[in-house]
């Protein structure tokens, strides 16, 4: 089942169209939708971009939509959440349906050590969708170095406290229906003590999924605050065939400069 993977990297939605900027901060390169309202673009006055944008899918992938230390506090739909990482460089805050649609996305820029408040009710009211059927990724470096083999990530909290949480929790959506759902991890940079070997595989259990269902990776990270690497990869339904390997890193609060 394993070895026949192709490596390609986090799938977030990246589109076609030219990027934009609001105040500086780097909108993700999505083409904005033409038929709902808002279309995703910069929202003013804010290092923030918002909206409804259209996406075309063209092969079958597996692709990361959440990974946060726990889960969004229960009744605060209707209040500003306050949004963490322990990351020391800059982080980008990407909001998104779990589900396939509607196609709407917020990025924000989220500051090292700062805490980022932020109003979920207008993209509530303009998806339709609960707080409980968000996902939250915090991705390090530029949008352009999202495509790349092995992107970053922090873990998002919702509280100051969460922070300490060792327990991580990736969602991961599928494109079409696979028969089964495996997961490994291992460390971000090996040494001589704790060399980066890959793990053993883990088969989640009940993971056969329909197409764009979604399914939780419980990840116990490092007691020592260090990162790990994630490989997760699903086995198409139709011809037993590996879909392209999901891989990405988990920064540790002990990571970075």
């Amino acid at each position: 089942m394993h070895g026949r993977a192709r490596t390609v990297g986090l799938s977030i939605g990246v589109a076609v169209a030219a990027a934009a900027h609001a105040q500086g901060f780097e909108c993700a390169a999505l083409k904005p939708s033409s038929s709902r309202l808002p279309a995703y673009a910069s929202v003013p006055d804010k290092t923030r971009c918002e909206g409804f944008f259209e996406k075309t899918v063209s092969h079958p992938f597996i692709e990361l939509v959440s990974l946060t230390r726990g889960a969004p506090p229960a009744g605060l739909a209707a209040a500003p959440l306050e949004l963490h990482t322990d990351a020391r460089s800059p982080a980008r805050l990407v909001v998104q349906p779990l589900r396939a649609s509607p196609f709407y996305r917020v990025d924000a820029a989220l500051a090292p050590g700062r805490a980022l408040a932020w109003d979920p009710a207008p993209m509530l009211a303009a998806t339709a969708q609960p707080l409980s059927a968000l996902g939250f990724l915090a991705l390090l470096g530029s949008p352009s170095a999202l495509a790349g083999a092995l992107p970053a990530l922090a873990p998002v909290a919702f509280t100051l406290q969460g922070l300490q949480d060792s327990q991580v929790y990736a969602v991961v959506r599928v494109s079409v229906e696979v028969s089964s759902v495996a997961w490994r991890g291992y460390r971000v940079a090996g040494s001589a003590a704790t060399p980066a070997v890959p793990a053993a595989w883990t088969d989640l259990p009940e993971s056969h999924l329909y197409a764009w269902k979604h399914i939780t990776l419980s990840i116990a990270m490092p007691a020592d605050g260090k990162g790990l690497r994630v490989d997760v990869q699903a086995v198409a339904a139709a011809n037993a065939q590996a879909l392209p390997l999901l891989r990405f890193a988990v920064s540790g609060p002990n990571d970075g400069p």
